[in-house]
C-alpha cells in the first residue's frame, strides 16, 4: 500500500511551476545582458535587419495558428526561412576542415565507411580512440553517407531530417492531447529555430540527442495516458529509446530516471517501478551489441564512453591537472580511469575552485546561445569576424525571447494553480542537466536538451484561451 501513493510537496506541479520561473527567470538576465553586449558591440545593421525578420517570421506563425486550422502560411514562411538559413550556412564548412566534435564525428563515419570500424585520432585525448565517442550518430551518418554521398549538402539534409522528425513529435504530443494550434506553434518554432538552423551543415550529435529525448518523452506521455493498458509494448519503446539516448549523449541518460519522478506523483510509485523493471530487458538488447564490441576490444565492461575521466578533468577549468607523463602509453580506458582519479583527487584539494570554475561555465553556457557559430570558429579556416558580427546577435535573440516566454508561461501557469506535466518535466530536466554537468565538461550543447520543452510550454500559453492548460 505504501507503494501506491507518494507525497513529494516540492513536485507538485504548481511548486515546480514557480521554481521554474525563478530558474528560467535568472538565466534570463544573463542571456539579456549578454544579447545587449551583443548588439552593442557588433553594431551590425545586417543583424539588426535579421532579428526584425525572424520576430516577423514569428508573429506570423503565432497569430496564423491561433486563427485557422492548417496554417498554410506560417508553414511556408517558417520552412522557407529554415531552408534559406540551413543552405546559407554551408558557406561555413565548405573548403574548411572540420574541428572539434564535428571533425571527429566525420572521421568516425568515415573510417566506418573505410572499414575499420569505429576509431578516430584526436590531438588533444589520443589516438586510436575506440569508444571515446558515443556510437549511433557515427553510426547513422556513416549509413547516410553511404547512400547520399559525404558532402555538406548531404549533412545538411540528414541533419535537417533529423529536425522535422523532432518537429514533428513536439506536433503529435500536443495534438494528441487535443491541441493541435500549440503543436503548430511548437513544431515551427522548433524546425525554424534559428541556432539548429545554422547548425545543420555539421556532422554533430545534439539534433538527434532531441529527437531521441522528445520521442521518449511521446512514449512516457502515451504511458502516462494508459497506465492500466498492456505494459511491455510500453516498455519496449522506452527501454528502447532510453538506450538510444544514452548511446548518444551519456549524460542525458539519468535524467529520464529524475523525470520518472513525477510520474510517480501522479501515477504511483508501484506502477513506474513496474514499468522500469519491463523497460530493462529493451534496454539492454539494445545496449547489448554495444558493450559486447567494447569488452572484445577492452576486456572490460564501457557501457556508453570513455570519456568521463577527461571531462571530469574538463569540469576542474583552471584547476585541472595536468596530463601525466605516460599516460597515453596507457589503454584508452586506463587513461580514462587514471586522469579521473588525479581529477577527483584534485577536487577535493580545491574545492571552491572547482565551485568557481563550475558556476562561471554554468553561467556561460545558459547566457549565451553559441554553440552552433562556435564550431563554425573551430573549422580550418575559420569564420570571418565579419560573418561573426552579423550571426552572435542573431542568435542570441530568439534564446533570450523564448526564455522570456517561458518565464510569462510558467508564471501564467503557477498564478492560475494549473496542472502542466510539461513544466514539471523541464523543471526536473534542468535541475538534472544542472547536477551532472557540474561533475563533467559543460557547454550551451548540454542544455540543449531544454529547447522543445521550453517551446511546447510556450506554445500552450500561446494559444487560443481554451487551450492554454494543454497538457495536464
Amino acid at each position: 500500500m505504501i507503494l501506491r501513493h507518494i507525497n513529494m510537496p516540492l513536485l507538485r506541479s504548481n511548486n515546480l511551476a514557480l521554481l521554474l520561473t525563478m530558474l528560467v527567470g535568472i538565466i534570463l538576465l544573463g542571456a539579456s545582458a549578454a544579447l545587449a553586449v551583443r548588439i552593442a558591440e557588433d553594431r551590425n545593421l545586417l543583424s539588426w535587419i535579421l532579428m526584425a525578420a525572424w520576430l516577423g517570421m514569428v508573429t506570423v506563425i503565432v497569430r496564423d495558428e491561433r486563427s485557422v486550422k492548417m496554417p498554410w502560411r506560417a508553414i511556408g514562411i517558417a520552412v522557407v526561412a529554415a531552408f534559406a538559413l540551413r543552405i546559407y550556412a554551408i558557406n561555413f564548412v565548405s573548403d574548411v576542415a572540420l574541428g572539434a566534435d564535428p571533425m571527429n564525428y566525420a572521421n568516425l563515419a568515415r573510417a566506418l565507411l573505410r572499414g575499420e570500424g569505429l576509431v578516430t585520432d584526436d590531438w588533444q585525448y589520443g589516438n586510436d580512440l575506440r569508444a571515446y565517442f558515443p556510437p549511433l550518430y557515427p553510426l547513422m551518418l556513416a549509413a547516410w553517407w553511404s547512400v547520399a554521398g559525404d558532402s555538406p549538402i548531404s549533412t545538411l539534409l540528414f541533419n535537417t531530417a533529423i529536425d522535422a522528425g523532432t518537429a514533428y513529435i513536439l506536433f503529435a504530443i500536443l495534438r494528441r492531447r487535443g491541441f493541435e494550434a500549440a503543436g503548430w506553434i511548437a513544431a515551427l518554432l522548433y524546425f525554424s529555430y534559428p541556432a539548429f538552423a545554422f547548425a545543420a551543415p555539421l556532422p554533430q550529435k545534439e539534433g538527434l540527442t532531441l529527437l531521441l529525448l522528445v520521442a521518449l518523452l511521446y512514449r512516457a506521455l502515451i504511458w502516462a495516458e494508459s497506465a492500466q493498458g498492456k505494459l511491455w509494448p510500453h516498455a519496449a519503446w522506452i527501454g528502447g529509446l532510453w538506450a538510444l539516448l544514452g548511446l548518444t549523449q551519456p549524460s542525458l541518460v539519468l535524467a529520464p530516471v529524475a523525470m520518472s519522478l513525477l510520474l510517480m506523483v501522479r501515477h504511483g510509485p508501484l506502477a513506474v517501478i513496474k514499468l522500469g523493471l519491463a523497460a530493462a530487458p529493451f534496454f539492454i538488447l539494445v545496449a547489448f551489441p554495444w558493450w559486447y564490441r567494447n569488452w572484445q576490444i577492452f576486456g572490460e565492461f564501457v557501457p556508453f564512453t570513455t570519456a568521463s575521466g577527461f571531462m571530469r578533468n574538463v569540469s576542474l577549468g583552471a584547476c585541472s591537472v595536468p596530463f601525466p607523463q605516460g599516460l597515453f602509453e596507457l589503454s584508452e580506458t586506463g587513461r580514462s580511469r587514471q586522469i579521473g582519479a588525479l581529477a577527483n583527487a584534485r577536487t577535493w584539494e580545491v574545492p571552491f575552485c572547482w565551485l568557481r570554475e563550475n558556476l562561471t561555465v554554468m553561467a556561460r553556457g545558459f547566457a549565451y546561445e553559441e554553440a552552433s557559430l562556435n564550431r563554425f570558429r573551430h573549422t580550418s579556416p575559420p569564420i570571418s569576424m565579419a560573418d561573426r558580427a552579423i550571426w552572435t546577435a542573431t542568435l542570441q535573440l530568439p534564446w533570450v525571447v523564448m526564455l522570456a516566454a517561458t518565464v510569462a508561461a510558467t508564471w501564467h501557469s503557477w498564478r492560475h494553480r494549473r496542472e502542466d506535466l510539461l513544466i514539471g518535466m523541464a523543471t526536473i530536466l534542468l535541475l538534472a542537466i544542472v547536477a551532472t554537468g557540474i561533475w563533467f565538461e559543460f557547454g550551451e550543447r548540454h542544455r540543449l536538451a531544454l529547447t522543445p520543452l521550453f517551446l511546447m510550454i510556450i506554445a500552450c500559453w500561446l494559444a487560443p484561451r481554451g487551450v492554454r492548460t494543454a497538457v495536464r
